[in-house]
């Protein structure tokens, strides 16, 4: 194994993964509302986006994606609507927070974290435009022409990204053992506002480049 592309490549999904964007605001409440495995889900369903769009960019398929999500419209808009969605109902929850008693996390429910942080970052343009900056301007993509290459770096992109969203989590649930309902409620609405505006922009902004 390359182990300086290996490097390479948990720099490229870490560098992804880190800005602030909808996924990181679900991420950090979840873990601040239910704790550490929530925020761990939403953060392994980017991470595993993430990784879907480095095995494209590995194959050579980022251009032909981009021309895919352009032509189809309806595709950010949805997105969008989704993160609104998202948003109301983080603005609206009201806070679960139990110090001295243990929440029973639900299988099913950290398989909605999960999927719904995947396909927030999978129907995300900025994922796929990013992936293209990156890959084209370190040219890593010359350095995957055989599998070997390439799974090392598809690895090291979910590696890279797996560990900002394992970090984000931690911090969120070391603070949550310390924050109060009320406290968390504010948070609540504060996130819903953010993600909700994320969602605004996207749809917006969706709906003028299709016209």
């Amino acid at each position: 194994m390359d182990f300086v592309l290996f490097l390479k490549a948990i720099a490229i999904g870490f560098a992804i993964a880190a800005p602030v964007g909808p996924v990181a605001m679900l991420c950090i409440q979840r873990g601040l509302k239910a704790g550490w495995w929530p925020g761990f889900f939403t953060g392994m369903g980017a991470a595993a986006a993430d990784t879907f769009y480095a095995a494209i960019a590995v194959c050579g398929l980022a251009a032909a994606m981009t021309a895919l999500i352009d032509k189809s419209t309806w595709i950010q808009p949805a997105c969008g609507i989704i993160l609104i969605v998202i948003g109301t109902y983080t603005f609206c929850e009201k806070p679960t927070l139990k110090s001295s008693e243990k929440q029973v996390i639900k299988v099913h429910h950290l398989a909605g974290n999960w999927f719904s942080a995947f396909v927030i970052t999978l129907f995300n343009p900025a994922t796929v435009f990013a992936f293209m900056a990156i890959f084209g301007g370190i040219k890593i993509a010359d350095a995957t022409a055989d599998p070997t290459s390439g799974f090392t770096t598809i690895i090291g992109v979910f590696v890279g990204a797996a560990v900002w969203w394992i970090g984000l989590t931690t911090v969120a649930a070391v603070i949550r053992r310390q924050i109060q309902p009320r406290t968390l409620q504010t948070i609540n609405r504060l996130m819903g506002l953010v993600i909700s505006g994320f969602g605004a922009f996207i749809t917006v902004n969706g709906v003028i480049h299709s016209g």
